[in-house]
């Protein structure tokens, strides 16, 4: 595994509660310079949210297959809360109590958009985990970098103001098919 001392030692360090430096776009273009043909491959197809992509480094396995486990999940959960009771929704893997625990906890609360947000956490703390076990110098430490990067993109791209407005849109569309324009 190639070692990138220089360059993961100029990132600044990332959390949820502080704006990223840059975007993830920005991102790729420094690494592209500084990270082997094969890592900047496997950084690319890390992607938050993706389905079927897939990578070859060790990181991007443990991410793909945490992010499956977390839609089970949460699509089990949901339906749980909205009385579904098809097999299809229900999940038999319980290995992981405590982030089950969180994601009922999360599909019950009353804002979604902090719902949301506690989801942002979960996958972002997955990845300190991993940080805080590997070689920070590693290609996956870079690839756990980008993934925090996009999920901060992806926080930041909530806007309450914008999404009350879109809410109120929907409603007063709803309100207007049902009881008809006033």
């Amino acid at each position: 595994m190639s070692q990138y001392y220089y360059f993961a030692s100029t990132l600044p360090l990332l959390s949820m509660d502080k704006d990223a430096p840059f975007t993830y776009d920005e991102f790729l273009a420094l690494a592209k310079d500084q990270l082997s043909k094969k890592d900047y491959k496997d950084l690319e197809s890390a992607r938050f949210l993706s389905t079927g992509v897939s990578g070859s480094s060790k990181i991007v396995k443990a991410w793909e297959s945490f992010e499956g486990k977390l839609s089970k999940y949460l699509t089990a959960s949901r339906a749980k809360r909205l009385n579904l009771s098809d097999d299809k929704y229900k999940t038999s893997d319980s290995t992981d109590a405590l982030l089950l625990d969180k994601v009922n906890s999360i599909v019950s609360m009353d804002n979604p958009l902090e719902a949301e947000r506690e989801l942002l956490s979960l996958y972002f703390d997955f990845l300190n985990k991993h940080a805080s076990s590997g070689d920070p110098f590693s290609a996956d430490a870079l690839i756990i970098y980008g993934l925090q990067l996009q999920i901060k993109e992806r926080e930041k791209s909530f806007e309450e103001e914008k999404g009350k407005k879109e809410f109120n849109l929907l409603f007063e569309g709803i309100k207007d098919e049902i009881f008809g324009k006033e």
